[in-house]
């Protein structure tokens, strides 16, 4: 491991700790001396893990935000530019996201595995949206998925074959879709260690939509309804109003109209809550359309 990684942990420390108003006696109370806290943030030594975890503790930061500057070279560029390349996927902007993808793979924070991979992710998800090419985006995404060190899955390969199912549903491959999905919900199930929970709750979306594809409206509404508790549980709103509105329309066609019009306003509220244009207007489309 490169010695500046530890210096940027140090350097990341002692910002934390002067924003804080704490001095490095009350850092280091109960943890460690003093001289050590101050040769930590200089770079000059390297925390035990046990140490660390205290330290992360007192400062009230995620420990793994400290581990991830360890382990990358430049932890914030890295996260930044993932969070950019996202933030015009969920815009659509596939042009944009090819761009900046071009870029950051000539850059030397995205030279590892996991970095690699991301690029190769996203450039089998722009093949899909700019050249229409399902097959050849399908072997793209199925490449970046072999891209890897760790034995088990991790949170992105269970992201990419969530892609891989998006695709299939889009070209109407139903059960290839459905088999993507559920792959991808086992894989989340097997991991022996926490993931995002926002990752499951997208799967549940995705494959409560395949279901109703596939005329299974029984197992549509199971899996909507595990994606509703589970965001609940975490008091989370991702994804809410699209699983409210998934379940109201199923509840409609299926026959129980008052109760899918209940889901369909519930839906349609936090549409407004974070003024979702698009979604307001199919919501109150699908209104119109039950209420006749």
């Amino acid at each position: 491991m490169k010695e500046f990684n530890f210096k940027n942990l140090g350097e990341s420390i002692h910002s934390i700790r002067v924003k804080l108003g704490i001095s490095q006696k009350d850092l280091a109370s109960g943890i460690c001396s003093q001289s050590q806290i101050s040769k930590i943030e200089t770079g000059e030594i390297s925390p035990y893990i046990h140490t660390l975890v205290k330290i992360s503790e007192r400062l009230g930061i995620n420990t793994s935000h400290f581990i991830n500057q360890i382990s990358k070279e430049h932890y914030e560029f890295v996260s930044q530019s993932k969070n950019h390349v996202r933030e015009h996927i969920k815009k659509k902007d596939y042009k944009e996201v090819r761009r900046l993808i071009n870029k950051l793979e000539k850059h030397p924070s995205f030279q590892n595995i996991e970095e690699l991979q991301f690029i190769h992710w996203h450039r089998g998800v722009c093949i899909y949206y700019l050249e229409h090419d399902s097959s050849r985006a399908i072997d793209v995404l199925k490449e970046a998925l072999d891209m890897k060190d760790s034995i088990q899955a991790t949170e992105q390969d269970i992201q990419i074959i969530n892609s891989i199912g998006i695709i299939h549903g889009e070209k109407e491959e139903w059960e290839e879709a459905k088999n993507s999905f559920l792959r991808a919900q086992e894989i989340y199930s097997r991991a022996l260690y926490s993931m995002d929970f926002t990752i499951l709750i997208r799967i549940y979306y995705n494959l409560s939509k395949i279901y109703y594809k596939l005329n299974n409206n029984h197992e549509a509404l199971n899996v909507a309804n595990k994606g509703i508790n589970l965001a609940l549980e975490k008091e989370s709103s991702y994804l809410m109003g699209e699983l409210l509105y998934q379940k109201g329309f199923i509840y409609a066609e299926r026959g129980d109209v008052s109760q899918g019009i209940v889901y369909l306003q519930k839906a349609g509220t936090i549409f407004a809550l974070y003024e979702k244009e698009s979604y307001i207007q199919m919501v109150q489309d699908k209104l119109a359309l039950f209420r006749q």
